[in-house]
């Protein structure tokens, strides 16, 4: 009696055994988990995957503000390149992104950065505004730049001159020529004649695209 039982129990063993073995080598199809990350390949060309790597930031709140408030008002300056109102908005937001930069190295403001202890300052404002979003920034003031005219007085001194840099308009930059009069030099003052970025391309050989206002 004892002997059959034992044989029924081996038997029945041997069979759990059997069947789980069969499952576990059976290949099942994985049904969906939302709790399971999910995985793509990812374009690198696609338009969604650059904007992605150009909005990088150092995430401060303050400057990814003024840095927004650039790209805002440079792209509706570009829609609108003869709207008042627009460029006012545009050059106030640019004048508030500079001197950002200024206040991390003050000698950009007055024009009077050497070395040492300046470039110190000089290397802390480029890392703080060196950030993929900052390129981003940049590029799209050189684009409004080449769309939009500005002309020398357009932005305060203290601004112009890293503002023009940044968008590459030498057309809006006081130190681009030597003085004639002592003091700051801006629209009102300066008896030069003010080229504008038409004459400039000019003489380089370059086609000014930029929009005829009328005035």
């Amino acid at each position: 009696m004892s002997t059959l039982r034992f044989l029924g129990l081996a038997v029945g063993m041997f069979a759990a055994v059997f069947v789980g073995m069969r499952w576990l080598l059976t290949v099942h199809a994985m049904q969906p988990d939302a709790r399971l990350p999910t995985f793509h390949q990812v374009d690198k060309d696609s338009p969604r995957f650059q904007l992605e790597q150009t909005s990088i930031s150092d995430e401060d709140p303050t400057r990814d503000r003024l840095r927004h408030e650039v790209l805002d008002d440079a792209k509706a300056l570009d829609d609108d390149p003869c709207n008042p109102i627009l460029k006012a908005r545009y050059i106030k937001a640019v004048n508030d992104y500079a001197h950002a930069w200024i206040s991390i190295a003050p000698c950009l403001g007055n024009h009077t950065c050497r070395s040492g202890a300046d470039s110190a300052l000089m290397d802390r404002a480029a890392q703080a505004f060196g950030s993929p979003l900052d390129h981003r920034v940049r590029e799209a003031m050189v684009a409004v730049h080449e769309k939009a005219r500005f002309k020398l007085g357009d932005f305060p001194n203290d601004t112009a001159t890293l503002v023009a840099t940044m968008a590459r308009d030498g057309s809006i930059n006081p130190l681009a020529m030597h003085p004639t009069t002592n003091g700051p030099v801006n629209a009102q003052n300066d008896p030069r004649p003010h080229p504008g970025m038409a004459e400039i391309r000019a003489q380089f050989g370059d086609t000014d695209n930029r929009q005829d206002c009328g005035h």
